[in-house]
């Protein structure tokens, strides 16, 4: 409903120069075309000009000399009354990025564990450094664009992956590093402290389905060290497969940071292993553009003071 209106004031207003109502306003304000140009640093004969076209628009003079000043017509008046307060506004969200005072909302994609793993560390400096915005998490797991089409159509300003993206007009930095472990629940009937390639011959796992190759080589280096394993149950959740583990007999491979923390409210335990799995990267991703942003640059120091790489 609000796009097919915008649309609708869009095409009503096709073929008229938007630049004149500045030029209006600006005449509005100081009633002398001469002052009018100065503030705008144009000619007077342009702003003249400008002048000529809003009467023809209006079929109305507008302005009116009065001795060495003009004075406002009625519709001129009802114009300016009109205009005065959207048009501040816009005057205002032009000047977005300079403008310290507004609040701004920022946009962070990510997975749900990367959310959970970095946000609230993050939120708790903002609110420490007093920075002023809003910060909204959408899950990747809930869209379908990829890295490019979030930061390209600015539907994410900051985007966590274990892809980075590099373009011209994006930095992608390496953000955090997690190292997977083994778990089972602690009264796993066979399991003690520790995992081997000959005792995973006997058990079951879970299975984490993700897209990142950075996630599928790790994966890999598991397979190689024990082995093919007997896959029951999959997710693209690890606090689903966590879940699945502790009401069964079956192993998985989680973030040692995920295990440590939730390890006494899942019942699990984890499992020395001989073989370390190759860590997985986190990586951060933005926009250039976005350095223009005094707020957003705030905020990029918040996280830059969180980081664990």
């Amino acid at each position: 409903m609000v796009e097919n209106e915008l649309i609708a004031n869009i095409s009503r207003v096709r073929g008229f120069d938007l630049n004149l109502l500045l030029i209006f306003e600006a005449i509005y304000a100081h009633k002398s075309v001469s002052k009018a140009a100065q503030l705008l640093c144009i000619s007077p004969s342009a702003v003249s000009q400008s002048l000529t076209k809003l009467r023809s628009f209006y079929a109305d003079p507008l302005f009116v000399r009065e001795g060495r000043g003009l004075v406002v017509t009625t519709v001129a008046e009802n114009l300016h009354n009109q205009l005065s307060t959207g048009f501040s506004h816009l005057l205002g969200s032009m000047d977005y990025f300079k403008d310290t005072t507004t609040k701004s909302k920022f946009v962070i994609h990510s997975t749900p564990y990367a959310a959970m793993r970095i946000l609230p560390k993050v939120t708790a400096q903002i609110l420490q450094d007093k920075i002023n915005c809003e910060v909204s998490h959408i899950n990747t797991d809930a869209l379908l664009d990829t890295i490019e089409d979030a930061l390209t159509y600015r539907k994410a300003d900051i985007v966590f992956d274990t892809k980075p993206y590099y373009n011209f007009s994006t930095v992608a930095v390496p953000y955090l590093t997690e190292r997977a472990v083994p778990v089972c629940r602690k009264d796993h009937p066979r399991l003690g402290t520790s995992l081997t390639a000959e005792e995973m011959k006997f058990e079951t796992s879970t299975f984490l389905n993700a897209g990142s190759e950075n996630i599928k080589r790790t994966q890999t280096g598991i397979m190689d060290y024990l082995g093919d394993r007997n896959f029951f149950f999959s997710s693209s959740s690890i606090l689903v497969n966590t879940a699945i583990v502790e009401n069964s007999d079956i192993v998985s491979f989680i973030p040692v940071w995920f295990a440590e923390k939730f390890a006494s409210s899942f019942n699990i335990k984890m499992l020395e292993c001989n073989f370390c799995p190759e860590p997985v990267t986190l990586y951060m991703t933005y926009n250039k553009a976005s350095l223009k942003n005094q707020h957003f640059v705030e905020l990029l120091e918040a996280f830059n003071k969180c980081k664990e790489y």
